[in-house]
């Protein structure tokens, strides 16, 4: 079978609809996708191919991963799988598929778009204040030192305390700042790669400060979409949410499907029992993407603030030492 990769959900949405349209006319799926077949041109007959695939495989969990783990028709292969009847329920899935996917791609463009625009100028602005700050502490800083020791004073406390050698404040300062940076940039980037491939983030990211509280809420909306796209498949909500927390360790489920101490579990909990699951379980979906969207917000917020007055702290600090041999030089004398 060629790649799921050149088949769009579209295309694959499209055909699942088609086919749900020959079921009604047809005994069985065989019949069905032999009407579908002489029907299409060769570019749909490639998409229903894939389609048929997906309906029909039956690979081991890891085999498919490894198959097509850089992208999420593992999760809608996994999801088909677990549907009652995933020919007739295919094409509920792939237009719920299709409506989180448009919700993935717009929160991607929307990380990048936040963080690109301060971590680029941020940067831009360390490693200027690096590239300077290593030729004046090479070239012109020593004549500084062997002026002052001539006249058998120090350089000021300031330059000294930036200058100070590979352990001075002003040095582990501007490493951890830029190494921030860095991180930052780096979990954006993660964050993109797992919102496209429908992959949840690392639970060890939801305990680091800054970042954890966008962790922790994307996993939660990844785990009440998973669950969506299961009960677009027929499967019980109970069910559907227990299964998709175990498929990736997430949620706010036990290994039983017992609720945690948290709101959305006693929330989901409370409407099971009334009978409401599958309405809550659409409204706290929504609620998570809104919530995913404000972590990410206040995350870049307090990420600008931080790196912004750490860089300038360091840039002031940095112009004023520099400068403060040439002021002081004639007290000296």
């Amino acid at each position: 079978m060629r790649s799921l990769k050149a088949v769009s959900t579209d295309a694959l949405a499209s055909a699942a609809r088609q086919l749900s349209y020959a079921l009604q006319q047809s005994p069985n799926l065989d019949e069905a996708f032999r009407k579908l077949y002489t029907a299409a041109d060769e570019r749909r007959r490639a998409t229903l191919a894939q389609l048929e695939g997906l309906l029909r495989s039956a690979q081991p969990e890891a085999v498919e991963s490894a198959v097509v783990r850089s992208y999420p028709y593992s999760t809608l292969r996994w999801v088909l799988s677990r549907a009652p009847t995933p020919e007739r329920s295919a094409a509920t899935v792939f237009q719920e598929f299709r409506r989180q996917e448009s919700f993935s791609a717009g929160s991607a463009a929307v990380a990048w778009s936040e963080f690109a625009g301060f971590l680029t100028y941020l940067g831009a602005v360390l490693a200027i204040l690096i590239v300077v700050a290593t030729m004046y502490a090479t070239f012109i800083l020593p004549q500084f030192r062997s002026l002052y020791r001539g006249l058998g004073s120090e350089l000021p406390r300031l330059t000294q305390f930036a200058f100070g050698g590979r352990g001075s404040v002003f040095t582990v300062l501007l490493l951890a700042s830029l190494l921030l940076l860095t991180f930052l940039a780096w979990f954006i980037y993660a964050l993109r790669r797992r919102l496209r491939r429908y992959t949840p983030m690392p639970a060890r990211f939801q305990k680091v400060p800054l970042v954890g509280p966008v962790a922790r809420a994307y996993n939660q909306y990844l785990w009440l979409s998973c669950a969506r796209l299961l009960t677009a498949g027929g499967v019980p909500a109970t069910d559907a949410l227990r299964l998709a927390a175990q498929r990736w360790n997430i949620g706010d489920l036990d290994e039983q499907g017992r609720g945690l101490e948290t709101p959305v579990a006693s929330d989901l909990v409370i409407s099971a029992r009334l009978g409401k699951l599958e309405e809550e379980l659409q409204f706290q979906q929504e609620a998570a993407a809104e919530a995913f969207l404000t972590a990410l917000a206040r995350c870049r917020r307090r990420a600008r603030v931080i790196l912004t007055i750490c860089t300038y702290f360091l840039v002031a600090t940095f112009v004023s030492a520099m400068y403060l041999p040439i002021f002081s030089l004639g007290s000296n004398i």
